[in-house]
């Protein structure tokens, strides 16, 4: 029978679940084994510190599923991310691989992938990426207003907002990039003072991204996607925002705007990933991807949908039916695994 390699975190929790029991516990681990059996493969779980254990060549050729985390500063993800480019580097078959872990609450990086990418991801979205304030304000005449601006790290919406000025914008960055650090600012005082013409460490050094406001939205669609199954859930704005993300406002329709599964499907297939997160608006005329995410996602989309959308002879057919969370996250893996 064929082996995969499943790693957990210190908790021995794997992956991500809306209504996990106990709270912020992941997948259910006997499912997942269950289900894996069921498509002929003997699942393995191990923890990441005893990766160490085994010799580099163990891995070889071996797919190995793994999660993230949203630890605050996300010290544990740091070391999961060492975890994962070394079984890169020992030439596993890390799922998905090492830049999505990366790009895992990380924006910066995630619209740098959006870049490498086919241009259906960016689609009028422009986007700028800066290590620090002083950066942004090397190029704040090249910007064009009102303007979005996202902290890095964060999720539902944290650290986004709309700047409408440029006098706006400094103020509002000031607050996002700040890193504080006292005694740090002290000491570079104090340098400043003995060295002639030595510039100060920034204050601001929480990098972050710029876009270009898309008006006429009233919100956008979370797509997840599993293999060939497509969860849709529109998300609304309140009033006098302009965030979806994080609102509350949550709506299953099945009457969605045509061609947005089609775009959703074309972004998809230039991941190569078995499964993904999407968050796509739609102005009325065109279609743009905001955030994208493969690995460590939210579940509620599917978890409380009765219906999903399945691609078929390049159409989608809809399928009035709830879905297993545990079941489609191992249904996705094995059939990328074995068309690849």
């Amino acid at each position: 029978m064929s082996k995969i390699y499943a790693l957990t975190d210190y908790q021995g929790y794997f992956g991500s679940k809306y209504n996990a029991i106990p709270y912020n516990s992941g997948m259910d681990k006997a499912m997942l084994e269950k289900y894996f059996l069921d498509f002929g493969y003997e699942i393995k779980f191990i923890e990441y510190s005893d990766i160490i254990n085994y010799a580099n060549s163990f891995w070889h050729g071996k797919p190995v599923i793994y999660t993230s985390t949203e630890d605050t500063n996300f010290h544990f993800k740091d070391f999961i991310e060492d975890i994962i480019y070394y079984l890169e580097l020992c030439n596993a078959r890390v799922i998905p691989s090492y830049k999505y872990l990366k790009a895992n609450n990380n924006k910066v990086f995630m619209e740098m992938l959006r870049h490498q990418l086919n241009d259906v991801a960016s689609n009028y979205l422009a986007t700028n990426v800066f290590g620090c304030l002083e950066e942004a304000m090397g190029a704040k005449n090249s910007f064009n207003y009102p303007l979005v601006f996202k902290r890095s790290a964060g999720a539902m919406s944290e650290g986004v907002g709309i700047a409408e000025n440029q006098r706006d914008l400094i103020q509002k960055l000031r607050r996002i990039c700040r890193t504080p650090n006292y005694f740090r600012e002290i000491w570079e005082f104090g340098r400043s003072l003995k060295y002639k013409k030595y510039k100060k460490e920034s204050k601001f050094r929480n990098k972050f991204i710029i876009q270009n406001f898309i008006p006429g939205l009233n919100g956008d669609y979370k797509i997840l996607i599993f293999s060939k199954k497509y969860y849709v859930l529109k998300r609304g704005i309140k009033k006098g925002d302009f965030r979806a993300s994080g609102s509350g406002i949550r709506n299953y329709e099945k009457d969605i705007p045509e061609g947005l599964l089609e775009f959703a499907f074309n972004f998809f297939n230039e991941l190569d990933v078995p499964n993904a997160s999407l968050d796509i608006a739609f102005n009325g005329t065109n279609f743009f991807l905001l955030e994208f995410q493969c690995l460590y996602f939210g579940s509620f989309t599917l978890t409380y949908s009765d219906f999903y959308w399945q691609r078929k002879d390049e159409h989608f057919e809809l399928i009035r039916m709830k879905s297993d969370l545990e079941k489609e996250y191992v249904r996705s893996v094995v059939e990328y695994i074995n068309t690849k």
